[in-house]
């Protein structure tokens, strides 16, 4: 059994601290990258350095300097965008465990993505490459999807219903970054957190989305799907999973997907490399399975051990953020709350006053969330909305 001793981060958002703190309790050196001289992140390494992380030969330079054996280090799985893709690049040149660099291009892509799963039969929709407005008038039926080519955290994403909506965006929108325009899915949306170790793909949580109204389709919540009585379902998307994973040749990775599920039939929205943001695989998941999928994937980094077997409850768990867009008028004290409505967690960012519109997941995260747990999914989501109540 070896014992890797180099954690290295790329990208210490304050979402990388969960990764950096489980790394540190297993005795890792942590060296952490990032763009910005503020990233919560670098606070909790034990050294860090502020450069482009776009560009990964400067990061392969400082790893080179520093003289880290590549057989002794890893690169820690932590939320990211666009920038897997340097993860991926430094993956292949020291031949580390973790994603590649095409992975990381294909789940980064949206349209590489399409195009790629739509060659093998996996995603079965209209969908085409936006870079002026005049390729926009491609689609013209109803109901689409507009969303930025790159990126994450449904950022850029709204939903067009009819003609006055696609006017609307086509005039609105500058068109200063590519887009993708597709045919909206329907169904039901689900996120999924797995892992997967030499191409086996584990499947650790399913969570059912609660979603705003058109057209930013923002997901403000999360409600766990058990495995006890849905184990066709659990089926049909193991064997869907599978078969993405083998497409794009993922080999070793956490995995975070977002899926639609129409009848008994999926459709993949997105799939990426990387961990879930929004406190999902650092709170939530391990609160319901059991599961730190970050810790699970060093261990099987030093000796193969796949021991991340995921508990089974009988109850439902409820992830709500803090999605209101009335104004805030008062904050009720947080013990009161805590008592009232059983609350297994709770963190308030709110300021009265506050009238943020919500449009992506910046603008919710940072206002804060809540974890109730009981055996009804439909009183979970009504007690979610009366919570939400006592603020406005």
């Amino acid at each position: 059994m070896k014992s890797i001793r180099n954690a290295i981060v790329i990208g210490a958002s304050k979402e990388s601290i969960h990764a950096i703190k489980v790394a540190k309790r297993k005795g890792m050196y942590v060296s952490a990258f990032d763009g910005s001289e503020n990233a919560e992140g670098l606070k909790y390494s034990d050294e860090s350095f502020v450069l482009d992380i776009r560009d990964y030969r400067k990061i392969i330079n400082v790893l080179d300097k520093k003289q880290f054996d590549p057989v002794d280090m890893v690169i820690l799985p932590v939320p990211i965008g666009r920038y897997l893709i340097s993860v991926g690049e430094i993956n292949d040149h020291y031949g580390l465990f973790g994603p590649s660099k095409r992975t990381a291009e294909i789940c980064t892509d949206k349209w590489i993505f399409h195009k790629t799963l739509t060659e093998k039969g996996l995603r079965d929709v209209e969908c085409h490459l936006v870079s002026t407005v005049d390729v926009f008038s491609e689609m013209d039926h109803f109901p689409m999807i507009l969303k930025p080519r790159y990126g994450s955290g449904s950022r850029g994403v709204i939903l067009i219903s009819n003609e006055r909506e696609w006017k609307k965006a086509r005039d609105e929108y500058t068109f200063d970054e590519d887009y993708v325009v597709e045919e909206a899915v329907d169904g039901t949306e689900y996120g999924i957190d797995g892992l997967v170790f030499e191409g086996q793909f584990i499947n650790i949580l399913i969570r059912k989305k609660i979603i705003t109204p058109p057209p930013y389709r923002q997901c403000v919540g999360y409600i766990s799907v058990k495995k006890t009585g849905n184990e066709a379902f659990y089926g049909v998307v193991q064997s869907y999973m599978e078969s993405i994973i083998s497409v794009i040749g993922m080999k070793n990775a956490v995995l975070h997907s977002d899926i639609i599920m129409n009848d008994d039939s999926p459709f993949v929205i997105e799939l990426s490399a990387r961990p879930s943001g929004h406190r999902l695989h650092d709170v939530f998941t391990p609160l319901v399975t059991g599961v730190d999928m970050i810790e699970s994937f060093i261990e099987f980094a030093n000796d193969g051990n796949i021991m991340c077997v995921p508990r089974q409850d009988d109850d439902y768990y409820l992830i709500r953020y803090f999605d209101m867009e009335n104004e805030i008028q008062r904050i009720p004290d947080e013990q009161y709350l805590i008592k009232k409505y059983k609350l297994i967690e709770y963190v308030c960012n709110l300021e009265i006053g506050e009238t943020k519109k919500i449009k992506d997941g910046h603008s919710l995260m940072e206002r804060g969330y809540f974890i109730l747990k009981g055996k009804d999914e439909g009183r979970l989501c009504e007690k979610a909305d009366e919570l939400l109540m006592e603020f406005i």
